[in-house]
């Protein structure tokens, strides 16, 4: 009977420190609404950005780790900012890295890119690569290349139309060998 009570007491002690929360504790801007999505976790990165429109070249990049990275070169010479995502990841067994561009969300687009060219960076080889102009639609193959050489996919100047929801590219990552 003893443990009963030490138990109830111990029980009443955690109930009474619980600390509840009122509507008019939470602040009144609350959730951020200037805030981005951004994720981290090992071997993983996600992030949401705005593309920069106007005439000239614009970059966007980002790193995984000290290895890998991401960049986007792009030029929208009018229309409206948009948010985009970045996502890149590293495969469990160490031996790929994907990036993924991408419009988030089902929305439609009415930018118009005079031209793209995503890089992967930190890689020795590209094994995939591919552009969409929809969603789910890949762009015809006459309208971007995937350069296995410069580890790139870009617009096919001259070719490319200039619609696109998302890029993405799977590369092997630089080994490091020891000497004997």
């Amino acid at each position: 009977m003893a443990s009963v009570g030490k138990m109830l007491f111990v029980f009443l002690c955690l109930v009474s420190s619980i600390v509840f929360v009122t509507p008019d504790d939470i602040p009144e801007d609350w959730p951020p609404k200037d805030e981005k999505f951004k994720y981290e976790a090992e071997g993983l990165y996600s992030e949401d950005f705005d593309l920069e429109i106007g005439k000239g070249l614009k970059t966007f990049e980002r790193n995984l780790d000290d290895v890998f990275t991401c960049r986007l070169s792009y030029e929208i010479p009018k229309g409206e900012t948009e948010e985009w995502r970045v996502t890149m990841s590293q495969s469990p067994d160490l031996t790929a890295y994907s990036c993924i561009i991408e419009r988030p969300g089902p929305t439609k687009s009415d930018l118009n890119f005079k031209q793209f060219k995503m890089s992967l960076i930190g890689v020795n080889e590209i094994n995939y690569g591919e552009a969409y102009g929809a969603p789910s639609v890949p762009l015809p193959e006459e309208e971007y290349k995937l350069d296995k050489d410069k580890m790139e996919v870009f617009a096919v100047h001259g070719k490319f139309k200039g619609h696109i929801s998302r890029m993405l590219a799977v590369g092997g990552p630089h080994l490091h060998h020891d000497e004997l």
